[in-house]
């Protein structure tokens, strides 16, 4: 199975093509705001060198949030013209899949970065599954939230692109160094569409309403009314 996944989510935005456990191409750099010429540059580099068209894949993923709202939106809209150009599925898997551990003795935090003082939290036993709301909010506030819910007695392992930020508030803990991309996202999409097939549309994953902010020239504007 071949199957051409995208992040561009998270702090590192990373493209993939896999083919079984095989990772045919892999392009990855920090987040940046330039990811919409860079995703389509890199996707048809990796299927050129590959000798791979649009035709021949399989399977698509794409990861829908939490994080960047341009990334998301930026992913989400190549990859669903991707997808309906080429008749092909399209799997979507949260960020809070791709940073999430396999250990069955352990209650996973996953921090992920908002590039603002909260964080995107998500609290997972060792299969995967909710132990709390998912939330948007201070490393500080979220520590609160989880004593006052769950036993610190636990083992706990904290991942995600932000879980150096939130370790200190749980020194007990393992802080896992897991660097997810989107190499990591298609080996999730291939299992889960194997297992499952597709299951719905992907849609954004926010976790928080959109920043509004006010231009300039239009503040400039309405302070000179004002005045």
């Amino acid at each position: 199975m071949k199957c051409l996944a995208v992040n561009t989510a998270t702090s590192t935005f990373s493209i993939a093509l896999v083919e079984d456990e095989k990772v045919l191409h892999l392009f990855e750099t920090p987040e940046t705001r330039d990811q919409g010429n860079l995703l389509l540059e890199h996707i048809q580099d990796g299927l050129k060198k590959n000798n791979i068209t649009f035709a021949k894949l399989d399977l698509l993923a794409v990861v829908t949030g939490p994080g960047s709202f341009t990334g998301i939106r930026v992913g989400l809209a190549a990859m669903r013209g991707i997808a309906l150009a080429a008749e092909k599925p399209l799997i979507g898997m949260s960020s809070f899949d791709m940073f999430a551990i396999n250990d069955i003795d352990a209650i996973n935090i996953v921090a992920i970065e908002s590039w603002r003082d909260e964080l995107f939290f998500a609290v997972l036993d060792g299969e995967g599954s909710p132990l709390l709301a998912c939330g948007n909010e201070t490393p500080e506030a979220f520590s609160r939230r989880f004593r006052d819910s769950l036993t610190d007695t636990h083992k706990i392992s904290i991942s995600g692109d932000a879980g150096a930020t939130v370790w200190p508030l749980f020194p007990n803990a393992d802080l896992i160094d897991k660097k997810a991309n989107a190499e990591d996202v298609a080996q999730l999409a291939m299992r889960k569409f194997k297992k499952s097939g597709i299951l719905s549309k992907p849609v954004p994953y926010y976790l928080r309403d959109a920043d509004t902010t006010i231009s300039a020239k239009i503040s400039k504007t309405l302070k000179s009314v004002e005045d």
